[in-house]
């Protein structure tokens, strides 16, 4: 949003936390139980869970 002014209150450093050591999963309501569950062993299998 060019010419867009915000305001910033303090250093967001929990906010630069959150967004650079988190993972972000984007989910919405068409996902279907088999898309869902897809996603969750792609996830598993990434973090070794269930081997």
């Amino acid at each position: 949003m060019n010419g867009t002014s915000y305001r910033i209150s303090g250093d967001l450093t929990n906010t630069d936390n959150v967004m650079n050591n988190t993972l972000w999963v984007g989910v919405q309501p068409a996902l279907t139980k088999e898309m869902l569950e897809f996603a969750a062993n792609k996830i598993e299998g990434y973090l070794g869970v269930n081997d």
